[in-house]
């Protein structure tokens, strides 16, 4: 009896344990700004989510788990889970230094395909890119395959084409990239950059070209008065 009162307690504990959940933030480092759509997956479990709107997050995870944290133009960071408590998480923003890119309105197109590997059940698949923007082969990011909850895993596939396309703005209105199309330098390309980047609906609408956005963009840029050339700054929580 008293052996299988201790099977029993064991299980117990070890449903307990497995159901843990955590919860925690992230934020830009430094300006403390909460960021949304950050993709964190637990290595441990294979478990995933994304921050909602005011960069909170709740996953499955218990101390000894590895959490790693994606998000659009930050470095990826791996934390390991240390105890149950609530977790603040501060991402660094990638530094701007991408090679120069010609892109054309028929290459933004065609790279809002992901590619679907037939090999691994249709899953769509990102590749590893190199410090220069190319791809060098290596798969950074997998969605694993879903036979029960087609929602889930059509909302996370769409959140991978986003990303994509989100890659390939932050590639297009990179300093180095835009200073081919117009004669901005130091702080005012800074001020441009924030400015007029486009939103990933306004880059995705049909007929978006991308050297007609910029050439657009330069003359309301110039129209503004000198004050006016700046962004606004984000208001924190």
């Amino acid at each position: 009896m008293l052996r299988y009162l201790l099977i029993l307690s064991l299980c117990f504990t070890a449903s307990v344990v497995s159901a843990q959940k955590l919860k925690g933030r992230v934020f830009e480092n430094n300006t403390r700004i909460a960021l949304t759509d950050v993709f964190i997956e637990n290595l441990t479990n294979k478990q995933s989510v994304f921050t909602d709107a005011k960069g909170r997050f709740t996953i499955a995870a218990k101390p000894g788990d590895l959490l790693t944290f994606k998000g659009f133009a930050y470095q990826n960071d791996t934390l390991l889970i240390t105890n149950s408590k609530d977790m603040e998480v501060f991402m660094e923003p990638k530094k701007n230094e991408l090679a120069q890119v010609n892109i054309t309105s028929a290459e933004i197109n065609k790279s809002l395909n992901t590619y679907y590997d037939p090999q691994l059940h249709g899953q769509p698949v990102v590749y590893q890119r190199d410090k220069e923007g190319n791809y060098n082969g290596g798969i950074i990011l997998r969605m694993w395959y879903w036979k029960k909850d087609e929602k889930k895993k059509a909302r996370l596939q769409q959140k991978l084409k986003d990303f994509e396309a989100m890659d390939k703005i932050y590639q297009l209105f990179s300093a180095k990239n835009l200073a081919k199309y117009i004669p901005l330098q130091g702080a005012d390309m800074e001020n441009f950059i924030a400015l007029y980047t486009p939103t990933l609906k306004e880059y995705k609408q049909n007929g978006f070209n991308a050297i007609d956005y910029i050439n657009m963009s330069y003359k309301k840029y110039m129209a503004l008065p000198p004050e006016k050339r700046k962004p606004e700054k984000l208001k924190q929580d």
